[in-house]
């Protein structure tokens, strides 16, 4: 359980930092829209997620797995879609697929530290 938590709070973290530096792409209005789109991403990367990989496992094997790139942004354009009007990001799919990857490299980053921290 306090992994989760810190997990998703790495994620709510650096969805704030990629609002921070891709200004023009990401806009939120306030913690709380942070935290629920973190939720939201969240619940999205552990239900639809693994069926989308699975569906798309022969591109994946025929890319050596850079299609995960590409789900990673259509998971976080979806929840982006999700939540009505807090957070918003501006660009279409391709812009979202950038803030996915800049968050998922920060959030990774962020939650090598906490764990390094609680072992």
């Amino acid at each position: 359980m306090v992994g989760a938590i810190l997990s998703l709070s790495a994620n709510a973290l650096a969805v704030i930092l990629v609002a921070r530096f891709l200004d023009n792409l990401v806009v939120y209005s306030n913690w709380t829209a942070v935290g629920i789109f973190a939720l939201i991403v969240g619940i999205l990367n552990a239900t639809v997620r693994p069926l989308v990989r699975v569906l798309t496992a022969p591109i994946g094997c025929i890319t050596l797995g850079l299609f995960s790139i590409v789900i990673n942004g259509a998971m976080f354009w979806l929840a982006a879609r999700v939540q009505f009007g807090e957070y918003y990001v501006h660009a279409d799919f391709l812009g979202a697929t950038i803030t996915a990857l800049v968050a998922g490299i920060l959030s990774g980053a962020l939650s090598a530290l906490v764990q390094d921290r609680n072992d």
